[in-house]
């Protein structure tokens, strides 16, 4: 007698910014700590494999740099996505631009023949229902979405789309998704955060950081964009007392050399430590006293779970803004800033008096204490036919 095949529980990556890597890879980690024999986990960079899809993903990088740079770039285009009506637009894009594009991934994933397809991205979401209804009727599109907001291209047809918040939750309903499909789980991180349990003194021993000197910890996303040299410029001239900077280049290497070259000029005030791009960034997080970034949910969200205030200093988008909203104004994890001085000041007042923090760190252990989002995800996708 034949073995019944495993479930083929498909988990798709794109370049899009770093969160939809991460998430997916939260989910998939979080599936496989399951240990169910009768589940085959299958992660697959799907716009990697092919220079028509590559392509595309390099496309979707540029704008991610470009907003970083200039919001406006992302404003416009969120305005292009009521052209056609907020549930055609995509479509479209996708039977004109993106036709070719279709046809390669439908047949990648007809290759694959999964059962149920995990996205974290609109467009492979979008791909994945094509798939779907085209080629496998019997496959299950599930949907996580890692921000905290809802915008017109993720697609109404999931099976299940996966929020984590109330403020998604009711934006997802206002999109048309109904309550049927949709899902709420506390924010999905990876597994190796929430098992961080060493101190701030144990990490900072652990990167040769001065233990007894005020810790800021700068980064804005993978990329290394968003204003984060001017609000470094803003510090190393302006800050009133002693403090570490740990600098997060990711994989911007101008921007690390050129601190590599401004940490010998610095005043002794500012101890520049500059970093290319870590693995185990939430180390250095968990090492610092206040974390200034841009509004990046992931971001914010790994601070929070490390129980460091968060301050943010650019949002790239309306998305970026809202989640901003939700971290610093509604679970009151930190603050926000339109300009640099500002940021200076209020690092400033938090050397001088450090139980201004104390606010913020009460709001990041609330976080913490919802748990990991992925969890639940994965024990639905175990029982889910």
């Amino acid at each position: 007698m034949d073995k019944p095949r495993k479930k083929r529980v498909l988990v798709t990556y794109i370049e899009a910014g770093f969160g939809h890597i991460t998430t997916a890879n939260s989910i998939a980690d979080a599936i496989e700590a399951l240990h169910d024999p009768n589940i085959e986990v299958i992660r697959k960079y799907t716009f990697k494999d092919d220079p028509v899809l590559h392509k595309i993903e390099q496309r979707f990088v540029k704008d991610v740099k470009w907003a970083n740079t200039f919001p406006l770039h992302n404003y416009i285009q969120m305005l292009a996505t009521h052209i056609f009506g907020i549930h055609n637009s995509l479509p479209f894009v996708v039977n004109t631009v993106y036709r070719r594009a279709r046809k390669i991934y439908l047949q990648m994933l007809e290759e694959i023949k999964p059962d149920i397809i995990i996205d974290t991205h609109y467009l492979t979401s979008f791909l994945a229902t094509q798939y779907r209804d085209r080629i496998d009727p019997h496959v299950k599109v599930v949907t996580y979405n890692p921000d905290n907001s809802v915008h017109n291209w993720w697609n109404i047809r999931v099976d299940k789309f996966v929020v984590n918040c109330v403020l998604g939750f009711h934006d997802a309903l206002k999109h048309d998704f109904t309550r049927k499909q949709l899902m709420i789980v506390p924010f999905v991180t990876r597994k190796e955060i929430m098992e961080v349990t060493e101190s701030k003194e144990y990490y900072r021993e652990k990167y040769g950081l001065p233990k007894d000197r005020f810790t800021v910890m700068i980064a804005a996303g993978g990329y290394g964009k968003s204003g984060m040299s001017r609000v470094i410029n803003a510090l190393v001239h302006h800050v009133k007392h002693p403090i570490t900077l740990i600098a997060i280049c990711g994989t911007n290497s101008l921007l690390y050399r050129k601190l590599q070259r401004q940490k010998e000029k610095a005043p002794s005030m500012v101890d520049i430590r500059p970093y290319e791009f870590v693995d185990k960034v939430y180390e250095l997080n968990r090492a610092a006293d206040v974390f200034l970034t841009k509004g990046g949910p992931n971001a914010m969200l790994d601070s929070a779970l490390m129980g460091v205030p968060v301050g943010v200093f650019y949002f790239a988008s309306k998305i970026e803004y809202i989640s901003t909203y939700l971290f610093t104004d509604v679970l009151n994890c930190g603050r926000s800033f339109y300009q640099s001085w500002r940021v200076v000041k209020w690092i400033n007042e938090c050397v001088e008096d450090p139980t201004i923090l104390d606010i913020y760190i009460q709001g990041a252990h609330r976080v913490r204490q919802e748990g990991n989002g992925a969890v639940p995800i994965a024990q639905f996708i175990q029982n889910y036919e």
